[in-house]
């Protein structure tokens, strides 16, 4: 089936905005098979940094940018037919849901990506979006849970773990009556990202090793922070000492 596709200008326009991307037309999308999913997320990421700019130069506030985000997203989702959702796509679709607040539907699609994920890229990656998932819908035990599973794949597969527990699941979960367990699965989080293995000779592990640092200590950060506001001298204690630990393992000290 041909696909007719509306542009992001026509959308954004309407919120003044402009772009050269393309999603799907709501009114024209029939089922999973009708909308590229792939596509649809690439033009979400451009529409992301246009709205960005806008943002920055305070013509829209970031919540305005992710409402704006959302409503488009939705429109389309509100016409996928979910029990035609290939395997394969599952992740992708639930991305998709997950943008347009549907996290019924999302933790779903994210549950079906991992039973049939094909390498542990794609296991980690998807259990640590479930677990963001699971965080937003207030399930903080739940989430952490599911986003620990991720611990035991090997060495070169860990680096997402920790960027996602520090810019996604955290975030997610906070305010919601643990951030004190949210701030220890951190913890635990950072000692996964010591453990990544990269190619040094790689543009992209160099890259990696680079900001590693800048990553860690803004980790270290948010948890040190969240044991200080609530008041667990303990913790905050114990965690000096692991991070000392840490750099002097690395070389730091």
């Amino acid at each position: 089936m041909n696909i007719r596709w509306l542009s992001l200008f026509a959308v954004l326009s309407l919120i003044g905005g402009c772009h050269f991307a393309q999603l799907s037309d709501p009114n024209e999308i029939v089922g999973a098979q009708t909308i590229d999913a792939e596509v649809v997320q690439r033009n979400i990421a451009q529409s992301y940094d246009v709205l960005s700019k806008r943002v920055q130069k305070n013509e829209i506030t970031e919540e305005e940018m992710k409402s704006m985000i959302g409503k488009t997203v939705k429109q389309i989702t509100d016409q996928v037919e979910v029990s035609s959702i290939p395997d394969a796509g599952a992740w992708r679709f639930a991305d998709l849901f997950r943008q347009a607040g549907d996290l019924k539907t999302a933790r779903a699609l994210y549950e079906r990506a991992i039973k049939v994920a094909r390498d542990e890229d794609r296991r980690v990656n998807d259990s640590l979006q479930l677990a963001r998932v699971i965080a937003l819908e207030g399930d903080i035990d739940g989430a952490i849970k599911v986003a620990e599973t991720t611990f035991s794949a090997p060495p070169k597969e860990k680096a997402p773990i920790m960027m996602s527990a520090l810019y996604e699941i955290f975030p997610a979960g906070k305010g919601k009556g643990k951030d004190v367990e949210l701030a220890l699965f951190l913890e635990r989080a950072i000692d996964q990202h010591m453990l990544v293995q990269v190619d040094s000779s790689s543009s992209a592990g160099k890259t990696f090793l680079e900001v590693m640092p800048i990553h860690i200590g803004k980790a270290w950060d948010l948890v040190l922070g969240t044991f200080a506001r609530e008041q667990r001298t303990d913790l905050f204690d114990a965690a000096i000492k692991h991070r000392e630990r840490l750099d002097s393992q690395s070389g730091k000290v």
